[in-house]
């Protein structure tokens, strides 16, 4: 079966290409965070998140990441996610170190080695390449452009920082607040999948996808809430610890059914993520969002005390 890896071509002299496995995650960790830090002037990324990624089923073990090294130190790296089956595209992930040399032509190199590795794989029709970039790195945006990539959405991390502890808010009248049972897969599959159906990019996975998805090494159903009208589920908030170490709750997703929105079901969730983390000792809580949702949930976000964090520029261009 073919390697990403092996798709890497036309490296500067002196660079090494190789896949990265469980061994190399401080690596990998080191290199999200310059970034980061770069672009963002701050970083919670931590070794479980990235262990994480490394797990996520639809990265083919190692089979779809590759690294470049200089004099054994990671400066660049790729992770080629196969979403192809469900119509979900191949997502290519990369990053390069802010101090890498030519990191235009390592863009190029790793784009195109991301873009011939998916021509291997069985794809519908019209399927798509997708990737991302930080705001403001000029080198990796040119490269995109230049490829044929276009623009299409803009995606943000946001947070709020606790200044003071923050109470629970009574849930919205009628309805009943609870956590996450075995029981409540299907519900929880139906929330989220019908949630999200205006997306431009709603691709649903049936249910043991689904689980597998939302199931990683930062994954917690303790803090998962569920918000039910008699017994019907019509909403979830689905949190994390991803960036735990770094003292920040997360919020993976939050989802409400269309008949039960404007009865400030999602701005409850929101408070009460904020009144957990808060009262576990995290400093703040975060979450990530299109910010060209036509739901409007950007501005909610804001309304509750919200904050840009981090900025990315979605790319994609036809596979093939």
């Amino acid at each position: 079966m073919s390697h990403l890896a092996m798709y890497v071509m036309g490296l500067p002299a002196g660079l090494t290409v190789t896949e990265l496995t469980d061994e190399h995650v401080p690596d990998i960790t080191a290199l999200v965070r310059a970034k980061e830090l770069a672009y963002f002037e701050r970083s919670e990324t931590n070794e479980p998140e990235i262990l994480g990624t490394l797990k996520a089923p639809d990265l083919d073990g190692s089979r779809g990441t590759t690294g470049v090294w200089e004099d054994g130190e990671l400066v660049a790296a790729m992770f080629a996610f196969n979403g192809l089956e469900h119509e979900r595209g191949l997502f290519l992930d990369t990053f390069i170190a802010p101090y890498a040399r030519n990191r235009q032509q390592l863009a190029q190199c790793l784009l195109r080695a991301g873009e011939r590795y998916g021509e291997t794989l069985s794809a519908p029709a019209g399927s798509f390449v997708k990737a991302e970039s930080f705001a403001g790195d000029t080198e990796v945006e040119t490269s995109l452009s230049d490829r044929g990539y276009e623009r299409h959405r803009v995606y943000l991390r946001m947070r709020l920082d606790f200044e003071e502890p923050v109470g629970q808010p009574d849930p919205p009248a009628g309805l009943q607040v609870r956590g996450m049972t075995e029981q409540d897969w299907d519900q929880v599959h139906h929330v989220i999948t019908e949630a999200f159906k205006d997306h431009y990019d709603s691709h649903p996975l049936p249910l043991d996808l689904f689980q597998q998805d939302m199931a990683n090494e930062t994954s917690d159903r303790n803090r998962w809430r569920l918000v039910f009208d008699g017994s019907q589920c019509v909403a979830v908030c689905i949190a994390s610890h991803r960036f735990a170490p770094g003292g920040l709750g997360y919020v993976e997703n939050l989802a409400v059914l269309r008949e039960y929105r404007g009865r400030g079901i999602a701005r409850f969730l929101l408070q009460d993520a904020f009144a957990r983390d808060s009262s576990d000792g995290f400093t703040g809580t975060s979450l990530h969002c299109d910010a060209t949702n036509p739901t409007g949930a950007t501005a909610l976000y804001r309304s509750v005390g919200m904050t840009e964090d981090h900025n990315y520029v979605a790319w994609r261009t036809p596979l093939g």
